[in-house]
């Protein structure tokens, strides 16, 4: 690809994002009675071990302030709480109530639909995939 197509491939990146966030938000919001942006954490805190409002921020790339508002939330709705860490009197770590990892894994379940749906019949899984470990490796070198 030239130098030139560089700024298109950003415009695509973003118009597919914009649209798959749309697609996964609306169906979550109708079936599970959550947006996007609420399982977004659940999942993050739900894969780190020892999660502290710190990891929570890099996952979102979120600020500390941020990801801290977003805990809250979760913890008003019942879906997290904050334990004492067991060597670090000053540090909390988020753990996910059984009611959290169950809209966790039902909003899994949606969101992966809205994939097979969208992005399967498109690329293919195995492209899905490459995808999926491209962009993870471009998020690790740009953050």
């Amino acid at each position: 690809m030239s130098t030139a197509d560089l700024p298109l491939l950003l415009s695509r990146l973003i118009a597919v994002q914009v649209e798959l966030f749309d697609a996964a938000d609306t169906r979550l919001r109708a079936e599970a009675g959550m947006p996007l942006v609420t399982l977004l954490p659940l999942r993050i805190v739900r894969a780190t071990p020892g999660c502290r409002v710190q990891e929570l921020a890099a996952g979102l790339g979120l600020s500390v302030g941020g990801a801290s508002k977003s805990a809250d939330r979760l913890e008003r709705r019942g879906w997290l709480t904050r334990v004492a860490h067991p060597s670090d009197r000053r540090s909390l770590l988020l753990e996910l109530t059984d009611e959290g990892l169950a809209a966790a894994a039902t909003g899994d379940e949606i969101v992966e639909g809205v994939m097979r749906e969208l992005v399967v019949p498109v690329i293919g899984e195995v492209e899905a995939e490459r995808l999926s470990s491209n962009l993870e490796r471009l998020r690790r070198t740009t953050v």
